[in-house]
């Protein structure tokens, strides 16, 4: 019985010694697959090793330690200058075999990295984190600035440069990249080189590619209707716009105008037909120059309160203008701004309008509150306006019985 206990032990312990040495294969198998996807740069030491024979015809394994040289290339003893640079580990064995094979029928040949080049590159521009980064080999330019903090909105992610310090450049699509299965120039860094993410130009975009852009929420739009017969002599200034929440403009000739959800080049085609009651042959050109905005809010007796982006600088009076005016009801003197951070700002529209005080017309900032209070009336006022239906009751009564007095006579 101890014998057969002992046996069980024994093939138990042999059983879990065979299982580690797999898991074992295993991950060196894994790890010699990614070994061999490394990619050798410039200044990278690496170690050859090949069989040869001896002058008594036995073989014997010969190592040799390489630095790759500026060119790309190492110089063998044997076999002269090979480029290796910007191969993979696997890729440059399978040239050294071949060169070997001039020596030997059936050459075994193996390239192990001993020291990978430090790495640095610059980052610049629309980004998150500027500045000097050493990197692993390996590094794709997607990856790298992703992994240090990504870009910031105003990013042109469809033209990053990456200039080498040979002096060419690549310039890689990052949004195709992201959004499609297409190839792109998602390169592998190398020393020195300087990665730029340029600002967003909406207007050179949308106005050069494409009429096609659907209009939407927060667009700032350059608007401009000329008489055909005196474009060239007198032509009209541009006007800015922004898409409300609603899709609506407010156009200074033609008053609402829905425009979101229609293409740029429908959008053309509806103002030119408003544009018919005002010249004889308008000609009209909309440009995006913005894709969004900054919010404000506004409220009480306004013609259209609600959600408004605002783009640049743009101060209260002008922003109550472009929104459509106020109520007859509206309290002029005092509008008050509720922000964020800090106290309320008072604004008197009628000493604005009337005795040209510009200094409270504030400049808008994201998420400023617009209240535009009722007038408040006095207690005469208040009076007379209820007392106002029986005054009509008894103009309206008195008028009767003076007839009726005038026709008995």
């Amino acid at each position: 019985m101890r014998n057969i206990f002992r046996l069980s032990v024994w093939g138990m312990l042999i059983l879990l010694a065979v299982c580690q040495l797999s898991a074992q294969t295993d991950n060196e198998i894994i790890n010699d697959e990614l070994d061999a996807m490394t990619v050798l740069q410039v200044a990278d030491k690496v170690t050859i090793s090949y069989i040869d024979v001896d002058s008594k015809g036995n073989p014997i394994q010969r190592s040799n330690i390489f630095t790759i040289r500026p060119d790309g290339t190492i110089f063998h003893e044997l076999l002269g200058a090979v480029s290796l640079a910007n191969m993979t580990i696997a890729e440059a064995e399978e040239v050294l075999k071949e060169k070997f094979s001039q020596f030997f029928n059936q050459p075994r040949v193996a390239l192990s990295v001993l020291e990978k080049t430090n790495i640095k590159v610059i980052l610049y521009g629309e980004v998150s984190r500027v500045g000097v980064f050493p990197i692993k080999p390996n590094t794709r330019v997607a990856e790298f600035i992703i992994e240090n903090g990504g870009t910031t909105p105003e990013a042109d992610l469809a033209r990053i440069t990456v200039s080498r310090s040979d002096g060419g450049k690549v310039v890689f699509d990052m949004e195709k990249y992201l959004f499609t299965s297409e190839p792109v120039n998602n390169v592998i860094l190398k020393d020195k080189d300087k990665i730029i993410v340029p600002r967003f130009k909406v207007q050179e975009k949308y106005g050069r590619l494409s009429k096609n852009y659907v209009l939407q929420y927060g667009n700032v739009l350059e608007i401009t209707i000329n008489e055909m017969a005196l474009m060239e002599t007198n032509p009209a200034q541009s006007e800015s716009y922004v898409i409300d929440s609603e899709g609506n403009i407010f156009h200074r000739l033609f008053g609402l105008v829905h425009l979101g959800g229609i293409t740029v080049d429908k959008s053309q085609e509806v103002l030119a037909e408003m544009a018919k009651r005002y010249f004889r042959e308008p000609i009209v050109s909309v440009d995006v120059l913005e894709l969004s905005s900054r919010n404000v809010f506004i409220f009480g007796s306004v013609l259209r309160p609600g959600i408004y982006p605002i783009e640049g600088n743009i101060q209260l009076a002008e922003f109550l203008a472009n929104i459509g005016g106020l109520k007859d009801e509206a309290d002029l003197r005092k509008i008050i701004i509720t922000r964020r951070q800090g106290r309320p700002v008072e604004f008197n529209l009628e000493d604005f309008l009337f005795k040209r005080d510009d200094s409270k017309n504030v400049f808008l900032e994201d998420g400023d509150r617009v209240i535009v209070q009722k007038r408040q009336r006095g207690f005469f006022v208040r009076l007379s306006e209820k007392l106002q239906p029986f005054s009509i009751i008894f103009q309206v009564i008195t008028t009767g019985l003076t007839l009726y007095l005038i026709f008995n006579r």
